[in-house]
């Protein structure tokens, strides 16, 4: 009976030890697609800033042009044509 009760106990133990492995890797896992979550992430927010720097720079010019535009219109306005 004795021997019943340690024979249990080790195979407690022993899957203890096996869950524990497991989940070791499963962090580890885990851990790596952190990691690599985190690289895309920092990469995706690099280019998004870029990507909106090139929009500002797009919009200054079309304000640019516009202003120069507006300024070409007024001055055919001040011509009298008859």
């Amino acid at each position: 009976m004795a021997t019943d009760v340690l024979k249990q106990l080790d195979e407690k133990i022993q899957s203890f030890v096996n869950r524990m492995a497991q989940l070791r890797r499963e962090n580890e896992q885990m851990n790596q697609r952190l990691v690599e979550t985190d690289r895309r992430l920092k990469e995706v927010t690099a280019q998004l800033k870029q990507f909106e720097s090139e929009r500002q720079a797009h919009e200054n010019e079309r304000a640019e042009v516009r202003t120069r535009i507006e300024k070409i219109l007024a001055r055919f306005d001040g011509i009298e044509l008859k």
